[in-house]
């Protein structure tokens, strides 16, 4: 009997103890005011933000140049070779391929020093397309292969090309836009396993597509009808009152980009007004961003916070809408990184901070 009360103590001792210290992690330790938040940070590398960059040359007949999200590596294509370079200390390294096949397409990951890149060979009357990822900083390359060792490959007709590849970070589900020139568009998706599958679209030609990276979900245009769809729909983001749109970008917060385009006519590139909201919003919510002029579409770029910029190629400048901050960069534009812009003068390289 003495033994069974001295387990009933040790019990409730164990437990009180358990309740308390319960008690002091949920009110005290992770609490503030009430509420407890959790709060996730990218991590910056403050030590290579701090390093001083080098002068790059770009030559005159390199093609597909491109530098990495944070401007710290610049690519180009050149004698049939991929060439990256890192803009800190002006080290080259070649991209070597599988035997046989030739660059078709690259890209550079939106948040990491990596490169998608879809190869191409010939086949008899097909293309047969592989794909891999190469790390800039570790200078490796890794096929994209299934675990059971299937390479992950698209075969499509000799007239096809890649147009596009589009990562996101979140879960890395990468898509695959291949075109026929004149012809149909296909997207594929690549799943985390490295497997490969046909995407079900609404339209037969399409423009743009951008990922939403917090659920893998695609939004794409079809140009030819002036609409935009999300996968998983069968119907277009409708816009009150308006007939003809194009689809700009989408952000870090599945925000959608809209532009309503400047006149009815289908194939028109000037915006004259940015719708931007989310999928399940009503679209009678979404927020309006009305632009001073009607802007080619090309010059207008997203960040992945969601601040609006237009490029003025012949004042070069670059501005921020909504503060109409203006940042002027050096020679010919290239692109936008994150904080900067890109661009080529007297065969170098120039990165530019934005104000």
């Amino acid at each position: 009997m003495k033994a069974i009360k001295k387990i009933m103590v040790w019990m409730l001792i164990s437990v009180t103890i358990q309740v308390a210290v319960l008690y002091y992690v949920d009110n005290y330790l992770f609490a503030a005011e009430g509420t407890t938040n959790i709060v996730a940070k990218k991590v910056v590398n403050e030590k290579k933000k701090e390093r001083k960059k080098v002068d790059v040359p770009i030559p005159e007949d390199a093609e597909h140049v491109a530098v990495s999200y944070d401007g710290g590596f610049v690519s180009y294509y050149k004698d049939d070779v991929l060439k990256v370079i890192d803009v800190y200390t002006g080290k080259e390294n070649q991209m070597e391929l599988e035997e046989n096949y030739e660059v078709e397409f690259y890209k550079w990951a939106p948040d990491r020093d990596i490169i998608l890149l879809a190869m191409k060979k010939e086949q008899g009357n097909n293309n047969k397309y592989m794909f891999c990822s190469y790390d800039a900083e570790r200078n490796k390359k890794d096929l994209m292969q299934t675990k059971e060792g299937e390479k992950t490959s698209i075969t499509a007709s000799k007239k096809s090309y890649i147009e596009d590849i589009e990562l996101t970070p979140l879960t890395n589900m990468i898509y695959v836009k291949t075109a026929l020139k004149g012809g149909k568009t296909t997207i594929y998706s690549i799943d985390v396993m490295k497997k490969i599958e046909k995407v079900r679209t609404e339209a037969y030609f399409i423009g743009d597509i951008k990922i939403l990276p917090n659920d893998d979900r695609i939004t794409y245009e079809a140009p030819k009808e002036g609409k935009v769809y999300i996968t998983g729909s069968s119907d277009s983001i409708s816009m009150k009152d308006i007939d003809n749109v194009c689809l700009i970008s989408a952000d870090e917060e599945d925000r959608i980009y809209l532009g309503e385009l400047e006149n009815s006519d289908t194939g028109s590139s000037k915006v004259k007004n940015i719708y931007c909201g989310r999928a399940e919003q009503d679209t009678t919510e979404w927020k309006k961003i009305t632009l001073t002029n009607p802007i080619d579409k090309k010059d207008i770029f997203i960040s992945k916070e969601g601040k609006v910029y237009i490029n003025d190629n012949l004042k070069g400048t670059v501005t921020e809408v909504a503060s109409n901050k203006e940042t002027v960069y050096k020679g010919i534009f290239m692109q936008m990184y994150e904080n900067g812009i890109a661009s080529t003068s007297e065969g170098k390289l120039v990165e530019t901070q934005l104000k």
